[in-house]
Parts: structure tokens; C-alpha cells; sequence
């Protein structure tokens, strides 16, 4: 039986209230001035030097930008905390985080960084940060992808049922379809328990300022169901960011979705699709932080308050390649400078 929604609130409450008096005794440090880079300059930077999907968060309305010559990172301030984010996309990578560290946030109490993938973690650790697995994250290579065999025989049987109940799929304009898509956003958004987002993992449906984002939509006769959006990577990449559906829409819409949105990336000739990272899943940190890992993602209560082990399960359907992603922090990684992490992800 599920708990009530206000026992939800009451303890992600209760876990904020060390923050609360964080926020009081940190303030917001001041320097590291963000540069007055306009929108357009800043987008064409990042499209140049993009190597991960997720370098167009960077573009996010809420978020200060780092630049230097290295690279450019998006980042958010929260007291005296500076969380970057949008992935490190540069071949220098121990350069753009010493600068990063130096100037944005200048006097900030800690540096946190997320994601960060194995092939950067020697970088990261020589610009003196420490890293820590905090989770996988999904990757369809798409060369030889043909969704047949047993192997994904569930993922095809819900695409089946979506298209038996008239469900149709197609890239769409957002400006055409704005206003369905931010009520389904919106009504996802409420739909879960209590209302939140992780917002420095996924960014917004970016509808006023589309950029470089693609939309793809599913359809029944009279109405949007579901949507999602893709964002462009280097070397034929590409990460599906936002995922929405309406709370009462057909089964089986987002499997159909994501089917459709896979198919029109092998026809254009693209490498990979990312589903995105999964919080907590298949963390293989030893110790009592690994520990604390695996209990929220396996435990009734962490997959009730947080839905990671529901994420899990929902992009395993894809069977993807698996691939460690890590939180990281300077100049120390401890059970603190986590706590500082969620708080800034929303988790609560």
C-alpha cells in the first residue's frame, strides 16, 4: 500500500532541514562575474566544441556559463556551492575545470560536477577533484539495431498495444504544438509524488528557445499524448533529454515514442542514443556511500520518494550498453558535499 502523499513531503522536509541552515550560514559568494556572452555566440561555441548530448543545458535560463579558452560549462550557484553541469565537452579537460574551479563561483566553499564519464575521470581527478560512481547511463548503438529477437520482445509488445489503441508518431514543430506540450509537461510534472524535477539532470522542454532540440510527439486522434526531446552530440550522438506523457495516456505511448524517434536518427546515419543516466543503479562503490547507494535504489521507500529503481526498469526495456557515470567534487568528495549535490539535482 502506498504512504500518503504528505508523509512524502514531510520527510523530504525533514531531509532539507540541514541545508536550511546551510543556506544561512553560506552565502552566495561573490565574483566570478559570467561573461556577457550573447545567446547566439554561445550557442554556435557550444555546437563547435559539443562532445556529450547533454552541452546544450549549458543554455539553460537559470544557469551562469564558464568559458575560457579550454571550453565552456554551465553551471548553477546555490550559497556556497557552484554544481556544473552539461558534461565536460573539450579535449582539455584538467584546464577548463582549474579555471572553472578559480573563477566561477570565485570563493566558493566546494566544486561539484556532474556527469562525468570514465574516459575523463584521470582529467578530472589531476584538476584535483575526487570522483564517485553515482549511477549508469544507457547507450543504444545504433549501426545494428533491429528491436527484433526475444531479447526486446517486451519493448516491441507495448509499441504494438500503443499502435492498436491509434497511436502515431512523428518529429513535429514545437511552435506548432507549444501549448499541448506545456500542459503535458506541466501535468507530469505534477504527477509525481510530491511535485519535483531533477532539474540539473534534465533540462526544460526549451519551447521558447528550441536551439538545436528536436521534438518528437505521439499522437491519438485529437490530442498529444506524449513527447520527447533529443539534443545533439558530437560524432553522430545524440541524448534523449526531456520525456513526457500524459498521466492517463495509452500504454505503451513512450516505448512506441522512443521506436520512432530511434528509427528516424538510423535513417539519418547516426551512431548512438543516449537514454539518459539512471541515479543509484548498478553503483559499485564499496563502502557505507556505495551502501547508502544501493538502499535507495533497491529499498520500497528510496524508489517511492525518488523513482530510481522505476527508471532503471523502464530504460532496461531498451537494453542498452551500460556505462558508469560519476558525481565529482573539489576540493574534497564526502557525504557532504553529496547532500549539497542533491539539494542542487531537486531530489529534495
Amino acid at each position: 500500500m502506498a504512504r500518503p502523499v504528505w508523509l512524502d513531503r514531510v520527510f523530504r522536509g525533514l531531509m532539507g532541514v540541514p541545508g536550511w541552515f546551510l543556506d544561512r550560514l553560506e552565502p552566495t559568494p561573490s565574483g566570478g562575474a559570467v561573461p556577457e556572452w550573447t545567446e547566439p555566440v554561445l550557442r554556435d561555441r557550444i555546437r563547435a566544441e559539443a562532445r556529450w548530448p547533454e552541452a546544450q543545458l549549458a543554455l539553460e535560463p537559470q544557469l551562469h556559463v564558464h568559458t575560457d579558452e579550454a571550453g565552456v560549462l554551465g553551471y548553477e550557484v546555490r550559497g556556497s556551492t557552484v554544481f556544473g553541469i552539461g558534461g565536460l565537452n573539450t579535449t582539455d579537460v584538467a584546464s577548463l575545470l582549474r579555471s572553472f574551479v578559480a573563477t566561477a563561483g570565485n570563493g566558493a566553499r566546494r566544486h561539484l560536477l556532474f556527469p562525468v564519464r570514465e574516459s575523463e575521470r584521470a582529467a578530472v581527478h589531476d584538476a584535483g577533484f575526487g570522483t564517485l560512481q553515482v549511477g549508469v547511463e544507457g547507450w543504444l548503438d545504433l549501426a545494428d539495431l533491429t528491436w527484433s529477437g526475444r531479447r526486446y520482445q517486451h519493448v516491441r509488445h507495448l509499441r504494438n498495444k500503443a499502435q492498436r489503441l491509434g497511436v502515431t508518431c512523428a518529429e513535429v514543430d514545437p511552435a506548432a504544438v507549444a501549448v499541448e506540450l506545456r500542459a503535458i509537461h506541466a501535468d507530469w510534472l505534477r504527477s509525481k509524488r510530491p511535485s519535483w524535477r531533477m532539474k540539473l539532470l534534465v533540462g526544460s522542454p526549451g519551447l521558447d528557445r528550441p536551439g538545436d532540440r528536436r521534438y518528437f510527439a505521439a499522437r491519438t486522434e485529437g490530442r498529444v499524448e506524449a513527447f520527447l526531446t533529443l539534443l545533439p552530440g558530437a560524432d553522430g550522438q545524440w541524448g534523449i533529454d526531456v520525456m513526457c506523457r500524459r498521466p492517463d495516456g495509452a500504454k505503451g505511448t513512450m516505448e512506441h515514442l522512443i521506436l520512432h524517434a530511434t528509427a528516424c536518427l538510423q535513417a539519418e546515419g547516426a551512431a548512438t542514443l543516449s537514454l539518459g543516466p539512471c541515479p543509484m543503479a548498478d553503483v559499485a562503490s564499496p563502502g557505507p556511500l556505495g551502501a547508502v547507494f544501493r538502499t535507495l535504489y533497491g529499498s520500497s521507500l528510496g524508489n517511492q520518494l525518488f523513482g530510481f529503481q522505476n527508471l532503471h526498469v523502464f530504460k532496461q526495456k531498451f537494453r542498452p550498453r551500460w556505462e558508469p557515470v560519476y558525481f565529482a567534487a573539489a576540493p574534497r568528495l564526502g557525504v557532504f558535499e553529496l547532500y549539497a549535490g542533491c539539494r542542487m539535482w531537486g531530489l529534495y
